[in-house]
């Protein structure tokens, strides 16, 4: 009996060092302290995401709670091998949990607003400006303007899910480090992927001018005239300059 609980003490003392295909092995033999850590690993950090996907604080707990235990109950039942990173990997889970309640949430609200009306049910005052503010939705910040919406979409498209979970670090001023140990890469390749990414999006945005009205396109430049830009998408702003400025 000794000897066991020695084992088992021995065992309890290794989980916060298991590795994630450790972790995950441990998960699949149904140990209850192997669970525990799984929570206790990963918990904070994907709270602190959700807060980031502007998540409301009343409802992060069970939203995280949720999604590690799905992606526990994945992993045991399916035998399906442990990621490169278990971070990155509950990273994706859980933006795409948000997006997809976002997206149902948009979808009830379209089918309400497209319900018919009882002819006696008189439209209460004020009842459409409700209606057209609960259809955008949960907003972090100021609305864009459409020609900047436009833009967004368009550059967000052929992005990958872990392309976009950069995107949303990005925007939100994650620090490379923490980014980086998400990802279970380290600082500098974090840095070298966020700088790529935004080299690129930059040059789609130029890309994307062509295609637009004037209007627009003189809308667009202004915004990208204000944005710190890397060496070539700033190279590209000067030519255009250059073209504008010419008789």
């Amino acid at each position: 009996m000794d000897q066991q609980r020695a084992r088992w003490r021995a065992v309890v003392e290794r989980r916060p060092g298991m590795g994630d295909g450790a972790l995950v092995a441990a998960l699949r033999c149904e140990d209850e302290g192997a669970l525990r850590e799984f929570f206790l690993r990963f918990r904070p950090d994907l709270r602190a995401a959700a807060g980031r996907l502007g998540v409301d604080p009343g409802e992060r707990d069970a939203l995280v709670d949720d999604c590690l235990a799905d992606v526990a109950v994945h992993f045991i039942t399916s035998g399906a091998p442990a990621p490169h990173s278990l971070a990155a990997y509950l990273a994706r889970s859980l933006r795409n949990r948000v997006l997809n309640d976002r997206r149902a949430c948009a979808r009830a609200e379209r089918r309400r607003r497209e319900e018919p009306m009882h002819a006696d049910e008189p439209l209460a005052a004020g009842s459409s400006q409700h209606s057209a503010s609960a259809s955008s939705g949960p907003s972090d910040g100021p609305t864009l303007a459409p020609a900047l919406q436009r833009l967004a979409i368009a550059l967000e498209a052929p992005l990958t899910d872990e392309e976009r979970l950069l995107v949303v670090w990005m925007s939100r001023l994650v620090p490379h480090a923490e980014i980086a140990a998400w990802l279970g890469i380290t600082r500098k390749a974090a840095a070298k992927r966020i700088e790529r990414l935004r080299e690129r999006l930059q040059l789609a945005a130029f890309a994307y001018l062509e295609h637009v009205e004037s209007d627009e396109r003189r809308e667009l430049l202004i915004f990208l005239d204000r944005a710190s830009l890397s060496p070539k998408p700033a190279e590209r702003l000067a030519a255009l300059r250059r073209v504008g400025e010419a008789p």
